[in-house]
């Protein structure tokens, strides 16, 4: 690929709407002209070497990369902020796996007629907390979409399903931006939703012929067993039954309904809600196993100046961890993750060095936070998110880092969530100062808006953003969304996204400091927290 490179001119810039701090000081402009590409790559150097195993949590390759990070937090002077004024947040990420045989699944109908399920059309997932679950014929009911959108649209309002096991289609009614059709369609929200509702199960089913997803005979968790609550963007707790079932098992349900299945689908889809009984009931039994493994956040904290503010807290984060070893391409089976998301940790750890070396003091203090099992299911940000380290409501944004993909000039940017709230004055005026363009979502369908940690901070009602490539190019007739897709299919999650033989393009890395850099330290200088856009539904 011909590269071009982009030279970026800093000026003092301060934009309406913002408290006069909120500029661009020659101590700043010089520390992010600064920013050195060597320290940058010796990061992912580490983080992605052969000898951490691809940094999977529970092993002692990501405990190596726990240490590292703390050790450049002590060299740059960045102050603990996990628990008990140590740099880590302890949890434990729970695989629960359903007993070998335990598995019985009867659904019955009024007449008194009975089949048994078999698992070629569903899976049934574990419990993370009980060993043994008994459900005896629990009513089945269908609620459209599964969703609850205040005055907008309610699956739930002519149904009751207290006691009962809900059925939803795994899509997001139409109509909607890409990230709340993200929001919408996430399992996570429908089993909220339903749980909210004294649902005590959720039934997910493909209004579309689709393949399953992979067997749902495992589930991690990141767990606080205290209050014996789980997290993550999918998980089960207070209900006792998670099913995803294809397309084939719904048609299956709608048997004998006194529903015709294409007219209650072409109703949903012009809009109009679709509740009922199904006329069905199920027996559930299973039995779950439990293994915990401890794994740590990582929180370091730049402290505010502000005699009030310094109390409000930016929180950056990135995932630390990656999927360790697995099955060989090519004759390789450690799974580095340098780019994924050895680059996004390398990117904080620069950030936080930009703070100190700058000498600015923002008023809010900001969080340096790398989380863990990310790739298990956000859980690290899920339980950052809920238990957070500092007070809970004095968390005011969050700025995630998730694989930049730096792998083109960096030359305009996708705000991921910014749109739907005050965040996006913020990434606005960080984009006007590296003169980047903003563009809308180009890859809606990809789900990228629930698939990152910034999604964690969305359900608790924290705005956040996520800034991924946009698609301008300075080389004409290059296709660099082409490009990027291609690249995804050769390293993403895979053995090959090492530094050999990688893509890595550390000028648009620098760039892509500066930007995040730049929101987070808007953010805490501003008077005004962020806040969601009114009638958001965030």
């Amino acid at each position: 690929m011909k590269t071009i490179l982009l030279v970026v001119t800093f000026t003092s810039l301060c934009l309406a709407g913002f408290s006069q701090d909120v500029k661009i000081t020659p101590a700043i402009k010089k520390a992010m002209e600064a920013i050195d590409t060597a320290e940058y790559k010796s990061h992912i150097v580490y983080l992605a070497d052969d000898a951490l195993r691809g940094r999977s949590p529970g092993t002692e390759g990501y405990r190596m990369a726990v240490d590292y990070v703390i050790e450049e937090f002590k060299k740059m002077g960045v102050v603990p902020a996990g628990d008990n004024g140590v740099f880590t947040q302890k949890f434990n990420i729970r695989k629960s796996t359903l007993e070998a045989g335990s598995v019985k699944l009867l659904l019955s109908d009024n007449n008194g007629n009975t089949d048994s399920l078999f698992r070629t059309d569903l899976t049934l997932s574990p419990h993370p907390f009980k060993s043994s679950v008994d459900i005896s014929d629990a009513p089945l009911v269908f609620a459209g979409y599964g969703v609850d959108i205040p005055g907008k649209h309610s699956d739930y309002q002519n149904i009751d399903v207290k006691g009962k096991i809900v059925v939803v289609l795994r899509t997001a009614p139409d109509g909607l931006s890409s990230t709340y059709a993200a929001h919408f369609g996430n399992l996570g929200y429908k089993m909220a939703v339903a749980r909210s509702k004294g649902a005590i199960g959720l039934i997910v089913a493909y209004p579309v012929p689709q393949a399953l997803p992979p067997s749902g005979g495992t589930l991690s968790n990141a767990i606080n067993p205290e209050k014996t609550e789980a997290y993550g963007s999918r998980y089960i707790g207070d209900v006792d039954v998670f099913i995803t079932g294809s397309y084939n098992f719904l048609r299956t349900l709608f048997l004998n309904s006194g529903k015709n299945f294409d007219e209650v689908i072409a109703a949903l889809r012009s809009g109009r809600a679709q509740s009922f009984d199904i006329g069905k009931k199920l027996s559930v039994h299973y039995n779950s196993k439990h293994s915990d493994i401890e794994t740590w956040n990582v929180v370091g904290m730049i402290p505010g100046t502000d005699p009030m503010l310094k109390n409000e807290y930016v929180v950056h984060t990135a995932h630390l961890d990656h999927v360790g070893i697995g099955r060989p391409v090519n004759g390789d089976s450690i799974y580095n993750g340098a780019h994924d998301n050895a680059s996004g940790v390398a990117s904080l750890l620069e950030i936080a060095r930009l703070y100190k070396k700058s000498g600015v003091k923002p008023k809010r203090s900001v969080l340096i936070t790398m989380v863990s099992g990310e790739e298990s299911g956000l859980l690290g940000s899920a339980y950052f998110a809920s238990n957070p380290s500092v007070p809970k409501n004095a968390i005011v944004a969050n700025v995630n880092t998730d694989m930049p993909t730096i792998i083109a000039p960096l030359l305009s940017i996708v705000p991921l969530g910014a749109a739907h709230s005050t965040m996006m004055k913020h990434v606005k005026f960080a984009a006007n100062t590296l003169k980047l363009d903003i563009e809308e979502d180009p890859e809606p369908e990809q789900n990228f808006f629930v698939r990152s940690d910034q999604y964690s901070f969305v359900r608790q009602h924290i705005p956040a953003v996520n800034c991924k490539y946009g698609n301008k190019t300075n080389v004409p007739g290059f296709d660099l969304r082409e490009y990027v897709k291609q690249w995804r299919a050769k390293y993403y999650h895979k053995p090959q996204d090492q530094l050999d033989g990688g893509i890595f393009l550390y000028s648009a890395a620098q760039t892509y400091i500066r930007l995040n850099f730049l929101i987070s330290y808007s953010v805490s200088m501003d008077k005004e927290r962020p806040s969601w856009n009114q009638g958001e539904l965030f």
